[in-house]
Formats: structure tokens, C-alpha cells, sequence
């Protein structure tokens, strides 16, 4: 039976190392997305030499499907949909402590995957997973007990500073600075909101993080893409310049041909 076992882990550990080769993950490319048969993406990490993750790239990131659907967000979303078309209302709509710790649970590893993809810059998916998040700690601090949706609804600071620039990247890409600047402002109007409800409601500490850090960082984003604009309408007034003077210089010597 001993041999059995050595014989049955040999083979795990060769087959892991197999699997490895076949990523090919190193220092220089720690991160690689494979698609699978069901057309989910994969996203395969190696951070180091001696640890691999894999998150899936849409629904829960470990790929459980709860109850037959992608994830618990879209499970209890339903029955909250539900409830809304029978009463015409959230009101009174609860669920139990215990819910509400799978829902914040499964909000922390969705974080957790957004974090990933802003560092690879997949944009759209950080903003969906943000819209997520947001919309899970808006309906903990709509339904749930304070002390229960305090434990997700304190993080919401950081929720908007993300999803306000996961908006602006995906404006940028589009070459639209503008629209990228509208993203940034909305959040930081948005982030002072809820500044003003955590100095309401006597939740310094959470305030004084928001404003210092994640409203501060949405402030010189703002600035850095704003210089970004100037320079580059000053760098386009520029080559228009020198655009009129070639017109001008090629004018002036059709002239002298003539």
C-alpha cells in the first residue's frame, strides 16, 4: 500500500511538472491566459518559482458555479430581482449573516482578480469587477444589519478610486482624454460622498484612509492626465504651426518659380 501511495504521488508531482513546462511561465512572463472548451479565459500566475494560481477570468474566480450559475453575486442578485418584481421594492428584502459572508467572501476574491487584471491592464474586466463589488456593498448597506454591511461598505473608497480608472484606461485607449478626465472627476465627487457619510456616522479612521489615500490618488491621476492633455494639445498647436510655415514656405517658393 505504501508503495501504491509513492507510486500515485510520483505521478501527481510529474504530472504538475509537466503542466508547468507546458505553461512556461518565468520571472520575464509570471502571467499567461489560456482559453477552455466552455470559451471561459483562464488566467494563469506564477509570482514565483514555488507557487501557481489559476482565476478564472469571468463568474467566481475560483470557476465554482453555485446553484447552477456563475457565481453567488449573480445567485443572489436573482432572488433580489425576484423579490423586486413581486413587491415593487428592495424594502425588506434580507438575507441571512451567513449569506452576506459568502457574498463579502466572494467580493474579496473578485478583488483580488481585479488587482491581477489592472496589472496586466484588462481594463474592462477590472471595471466589471468593480460594478460588482460596488453594487454588493450598496445592497449590504441598503439591506443588511450596519454592523454586517460596515464590513464591506468600509472599503468602498477604494472600490470607486478602481473602478473610476479602470473608466478612464478604457476612455484613454479609445484616444478620448476628455471622457477619461469626466470618469476621474465623477469619482472623486463620488469618493467625497462617501467621506461626507463616514463623517456622519462617526467612521474617522475610514474617512481619513479614503481621503489620504484612494481620494489622493484619484486627485493626481487627474493631474497627471490633465498635464498629459496640455501637452499634448501644445505638442499638436506646435506641428500645426509648423504645418502653416511649410504651407507658407512652399507658397513663397511657387512664387519665385512663377
Amino acid at each position: 500500500m505504501a508503495n501504491d501511495s509513492i507510486q500515485r504521488n510520483t505521478r501527481w508531482v510529474q504530472t504538475f511538472d509537466r503542466i508547468l513546462e507546458m505553461v512556461n511561465l518565468d520571472v520575464d512572463r509570471p502571467v499567461s491566459v489560456l482559453q477552455i472548451e466552455d470559451g471561459r479565459e483562464v488566467v494563469v500566475v506564477q509570482p514565483n518559482a514555488f507557487t501557481i494560481s489559476r482565476i478564472y477570468a469571468t463568474g467566481r474566480p475560483d470557476g465554482m458555479r453555485p446553484h447552477g450559475v456563475d457565481s453567488y453575486y449573480d445567485y443572489f442578485f436573482a432572488k433580489l430581482r425576484e423579490y423586486e418584481e413581486q413587491h415593487d421594492t428592495r424594502e425588506g428584502f434580507e438575507l441571512a449573516s451567513e449569506e452576506w459572508d459568502i457574498l463579502f467572501e466572494e467580493s474579496f476574491h473578485r478583488y483580488t482578480r481585479y488587482l491581477l487584471f489592472a496589472g496586466i491592464k484588462r481594463w474592462q474586466d477590472v471595471q466589471r469587477d468593480t460594478a460588482a463589488n460596488i453594487a454588493v456593498t450598496n445592497l449590504a448597506r441598503e439591506c443588511a444589519p450596519s454592523e454586517i454591511a460596515w464590513q464591506s461598505y468600509q472599503y468602498k473608497g477604494y472600490m470607486l478610486m478602481m473602478h473610476s480608472i479602470a473608466n478612464a484606461e478604457l476612455s484613454l485607449q479609445e484616444n478620448d482624454a476628455e471622457t477619461a478626465l469626466q470618469h476621474i472627476d465623477t469619482g472623486i465627487q463620488q469618493i467625497g460622498e462617501f467621506c461626507g457619510e463616514c463623517l456622519r456616522e462617526e467612521h474617522g479612521e475610514a474617512e481619513n484612509i479614503t481621503r489620504e489615500r484612494y481620494l489622493s490618488n484619484l486627485i493626481e491621476f487627474r493631474s497627471d492626465l490633465d498635464t498629459e492633455t496640455t501637452e499634448t494639445t501644445e505638442t499638436e498647436e506646435v506641428e500645426g504651426d509648423e504645418e502653416d510655415i511649410l504651407a507658407e514656405l512652399e507658397r513663397l517658393l511657387n512664387e519665385d518659380d512663377t
